[in-house]
């Protein structure tokens, strides 16, 4: 197995070697993310910059979903809690766009920087949150909703181009605990996502990325099942964490 792993890693590194398009989109995702954790780590230490995002104000907390759900779209865009609903507002046109465009490699590269800047607003809408002392339990509990609906579609659509059954089951298996988790996550003692469950949406990130490089016909089977796995166990963990939190 370590064998066949050896051989799809020097495989992903002559591509990208050799492929033109996987540089620059390779190239841009970088500049993406680094820019991003810039304004995270260093930009909204500034005054100028802090005073470019809003503060999400409401009375109380919500009782039921329907109340919470409205608070969610009332949110302003530039407030934390509104950075995290582009990820919810995104995710359904991305998806139709990426079905349609998936095989066409030129705008599928230029999708995926949507995607990867989406990705990185999870550490944005927490920041932005904490520089203007707004943090609040309801942003707790949408942080993690609105990566599901990013992340969990867009995994679903690439491991259905894979062709590959494993991988189609296992990404199931990842959809249904992390929706279970998710609706336990309201009636935990703490809504907000530990780090077993940051550390399952990187893994899913990653391996989201991996699998989609089919678009360039460039399957990576061994390295791809292995992140799915290990996504998988994160996925279990974090949703046994949970549980575990409502039975003690």
């Amino acid at each position: 197995m370590f064998d066949k792993l050896e051989k799809e890693f020097l495989l992903l590194v002559y591509h990208l070697h050799e492929n033109q398009i996987l540089q620059m989109e390779f190239l841009s995702s970088l500049i993406v993310v680094i820019t991003v954790l810039y304004v995270v780590y260093f930009g909204l230490k500034k005054k100028k910059i802090r005073e470019c995002f809003a503060v999400h104000k409401y009375e109380k907390e919500p009782e039921n979903n329907i109340e919470r759900f409205k608070l969610y779209f009332e949110a302003p865009l530039l407030s934390g809690n509104g950075i995290a609903m582009w990820r919810v507002y995104a995710s359904i046109p991305l998806a139709i766009i990426t079905v349609i465009f998936y095989k066409e490699t030129v705008v599928s590269s230029i999708l995926l920087q949507f995607y990867v800047f989406l990705f990185v607003t999870d550490a944005l809408d927490g920041a932005v949150a904490r520089s203007l002392n707004n943090v609040t339990q309801i942003g707790k509990s949408l942080d993690p909703l609105a990566d599901k609906f990013l992340d969990l579609i867009i995994l679903g659509i690439v491991c259905l181009f894979s062709n590959n059954n494993f991988f189609i089951l296992v990404a199931f298996l990842i959809c249904i605990i992390d929706i279970a988790g998710q609706n336990l996550r309201a009636k935990t003692t703490n809504p907000a996502a530990n780090w077993v469950g940051k550390t399952k949406t990187v893994f899913k990130v990653i391996t989201i990325y991996v699998v989609s490089l089919n678009r360039f016909e460039l399957y990576l089977d061994y390295i791809g099942g292995t992140l799915l796995i290990v996504s998988l166990v994160f996925t279990f963990g974090s949703f046994w964490l949970k549980i575990k939190d409502r039975i003690f």
